[in-house]
């Protein structure tokens, strides 16, 4: 049981530690130092009783995630909204992910971002397919793998920039700003920074596809789920910071004079940066920036398949309960729709939609998963309802305040909120979905 214990909290970790930290934890220090983290730390430990109450709210009713729904909460809509989300999200880190691997060969045509998504979901299918009943046992693993990569890239990308500040004054220029930005506590946390944490915050406990409840439906009676998000939310905390200082070592080394430019961009720019630095590596030609170069995108690759995987999982086990299917028929068709979307995403006018689909309605899914909870009839105390409803409260004002700024955004941002409405329809429809599932 310990060892069981102990891998479902690195998955849990994995799961968290996704490619968006590696995006957005760097900005967030950069542009607010210890303020920024301080403001991280306490949204994400008040959120994170929401993955808790998730967790238990399956596991002590002993149902599965759409019979709960139907016969707890009587909101089955908020499954197939879920479900969406999970598809699109799933979609963008396979993408990205793909994307940070190819760059290690200076590659960035669609014929080889292609190739990566067809490999990647072949290593997915590989651990949801074979492993079957012991697929969280072999995702647990998986993290394992990632945790122990990280660290090393760490300590070898660290000496790298180190020993490159020491011949090179702009590297060492750039080095100090940044980490002394890190360390600062009088930088301002601006609106736009604050909104940026609260997203980030979101993401780094995976909220918005509805996987601590599929996950409960899992864990036997005995497990505590206060351990499993309490040691997983500290390590995944520990695994951002190393993760920042991961990515402005490699700033630091491949665009000094420019470095701090990178925790002031949109979330579009930090992505196209991570491209520009597997560009500025490649052009050095030294065996110890090709070690950078391959350790910093297979981090970023490995940290989007740790959160790929258990949402695939996740879109299975809805699948397969909501149309009745095998756990591999649901599986298959979770990754041909990803695969579909992720081919679709080379064009930039598509990623943009997508893009802007998902990070507007972000907070507006948290608030949706929320609702199960809310709804939990005798399963939750009152306590747990009204708190839920506080923190879904607070997700839908930071859903719809995306939506206000990125409708001052281009056309294809525009059309991304527009596309994302099909993302709530489904709640509308619940009376209906109630009759069918009766």
């Amino acid at each position: 049981m310990k060892k069981l214990t102990a891998l479902m909290i690195l998955l849990i970790v994995g799961y968290m530690v996704g490619i968006w930290t590696f995006l957005l934890f760097p900005q967030i220090l950069i542009s607010g130092g210890l303020k920024a983290l301080a403001l991280y730390i306490v949204v994400s430990v008040a959120l994170a009783v929401i993955p808790y109450y998730s967790l238990e709210a399956t596991k002590r009713s002993r149902y599965f995630f759409f019979e709960y729904l139907t016969k707890v909460s009587k909101s089955p809509g908020v499954g197939i909204s879920l479900l969406m989300f999970i598809l699109i999200g799933a979609s963008l880190i396979l993408y990205y992910s793909s994307v940070s691997l190819i760059s290690i060969f200076g590659k960035s045509e669609v014929l080889y971002v292609a190739l990566v998504v067809v490999l990647s979901l072949l290593l997915s299918s590989v651990i949801l397919f074979r492993a079957k009943e012991k697929s969280i046992v072999l995702m647990g693993w998986f993290s394992v793998l990632f945790l122990i990569f990280t660290v090393i890239s760490y300590y070898i990308i660290r000496n790298f920039a180190l020993t490159t500040a020491e011949k090179i004054i702009p590297v060492k220029f750039a080095l100090d700003t940044l980490t002394g930005n890190i360390k600062s506590t009088v930088l301002p946390l601006t609106p736009p920074l604050i909104m940026k944490i609260l997203l980030l915050a979101f993401l780094g406990l995976g909220l918005g596809f509805g996987f601590y409840m599929v996950l409960g439906t899992f864990l036997p009676e005995e497990t505590d789920s206060r351990v499993l998000i309490g040691v997983g939310y500290i390590l995944q905390l520990l695994i951002g910071v190393l993760s920042t200082y991961i990515v402005i070592y490699s700033l630091a080394v491949s665009f000094p004079g420019t470095a701090m430019l990178y925790g002031h961009t949109t979330i579009n720019e930090a992505i196209g940066y991570i491209g520009k630095i597997a560009g500025a590596l490649l052009e050095v030609k030294s065996p110890q920036a090709k070690s950078v170069l391959y350790l910093l995108m297979m981090s970023i690759y490995l940290a989007g398949m740790t959160t790929f995987i258990p949402l695939i999982e996740t879109a299975g086990h809805m699948i397969s309960e909501s149309m009745q299917s095998s756990r591999n028929k649901a599986i298959s068709v979770a990754l041909t729709g990803v695969f579909i979307v992720s081919l679709i995403l080379n064009s930039s006018y598509i990623r943009t939609l997508f893009l802007a689909m998902f990070f507007s309605f972000l907070g507006i899914m948290v608030a949706i998963e929320t609702l199960p909870l809310i709804l939990s009839g005798k399963v939750l105390g009152e306590k747990a309802k009204a708190y839920s409803g506080i923190i879904g409260a607070i997700s839908l004002f930071t859903g719809i305040s995306m939506i206000i700024k990125i409708l001052s955004l281009g056309t294809w941002q525009k059309l991304g909120i527009i596309a994302g409405i099909v993302l709530v329809l489904p709640l509308i429809l619940n009376k209906m979905l109630l009759k069918t599932k009766a």
